[in-house]
């Protein structure tokens, strides 16, 4: 046992320092920890989503589609239309006239079935033409393919650099560099939807696969690839048959409409069959966009509504805990000076 004296040497001394406690530790390791949890949470939803491919498939069908999404394109199809729409009076006025000879099975097709095939391919570029403008808005996006690549790469800066924060905070060493890091990361997800025009011009996504959903289909492409076949059979039969039988039989006929649809089918027939191409060659791509977009559903909205916003509040939320943290640490601090020189 110490003896008296001993014990008298250390009365009035301050009492040893007891070890804090690991709340101190907890409260510091928090942003890091949230860090972390962003950065898996921009990693896993591009994956969950089918971002990559179907992101990627998107970005496929817009340029597949640029050469359709222009006036020029579009004027030249309903000219082609009115050309096909004479041509079908003249054959009619000939018939009435009496002055086609012989039956013509191909014509007759084209002549009943050219009604319904005017209505639904003008129906088709009016579509197109009505979204022109949609479209105009989405090609002012980065590639969609870059977007899920954009979140991914984020998420992993962000769980690389808090899980080192994690790591510096649990053993007492200081965070700051692996803070201001996430920071920077942070800032830049703030302004990648605004640099990117995201919260401009994706909502222009949905009216555009409004539009499309009519034609984009593969029962609408099979029923426009059958009156492709409709018309080249009626424009051959009337370049092998029809046209010479009346001129023969009734030389002063007029035939300038059919004339005019022989001298045009052959830029017609290409640009036809370059659509109808395009149409089949996308509707997979389609279908991808669409999943894409209502794949946000559950959460009560649709993606392309809120493309910004997936950016946007993951980066506010870094940005707020990089800079809460040490904002508190420094009024504790200045609290307990304050504190300690009242004494």
């Amino acid at each position: 046992m110490p003896s008296a004296q001993t014990t008298a040497q250390y009365e009035g001394l301050p009492p040893f320092p007891t070890p804090e406690k690991s709340s101190e530790t907890e409260a510091s390791v928090w942003p890091d920890i949230l860090i972390v949890v962003v950065g898996a949470a921009l990693i896993l939803g591009p994956l969950f989503s089918g971002m990559f491919l179907r992101a990627a498939q998107g970005e496929a069908m817009i340029a597949s589609f640029a050469p359709y999404m222009t006036d020029t394109s579009v004027d030249g199809y309903r000219d082609n239309f009115t050309v096909l729409d004479a041509a079908r009076t003249n054959i009619v006025a000939v018939q009435q006239n009496g002055e086609a000879p012989g039956t013509y099975t191909y014509i007759d097709n084209f002549v009943r079935d050219y009604p319904l095939i005017d209505a639904d391919m003008s129906r088709m570029i009016d579509a197109i033409d009505a979204n022109r403008s949609n479209y105009a808005d989405l090609t002012q996006i980065p590639p969609f393919g870059l977007l899920p690549w954009l979140l991914a790469l984020s998420g992993f800066v962000l769980a690389i650099v808090g899980a080192i924060g994690i790591r510096r905070s649990r053993s007492g060493r200081r965070t700051r560099v692996p803070r201001v890091l996430a920071g920077l990361v942070g800032l830049a997800l703030i302004a990648m939807p605004f640099g990117f025009g995201l919260f401009a011009n994706a909502p222009a996504g949905k009216p555009l696969l409004d539009g499309f959903r009519p034609i984009l289909t593969t029962d609408e492409v099979r029923k426009v690839q059958g009156y492709f076949v409709t018309l080249v059979a009626a424009q051959g039969e009337l370049d092998s048959r029809f046209t010479g039988a009346v001129r023969q039989a009734h030389p002063d006929a007029d035939l300038r409409a059919i004339d005019s649809l022989g001298e045009q089918w052959q830029p017609m027939t290409s640009s036809f069959a370059a659509l109808v191409g395009t149409m089949n060659d996308n509707v997979e791509n389609f279908d991808a966009v669409v999943a894409l977009n209502e794949s946000t559903k559950p959460l009560g909205f649709e993606a392309f509504s809120r493309l910004g916003w997936f950016f946007l509040l993951p980066g506010v939320g870094v940005v707020a805990t990089t800079i809460f943290h040490p904002v508190r640490n420094a009024r504790r601090a200045r609290s307990q000076t304050q504190g300690g020189g009242s004494r």
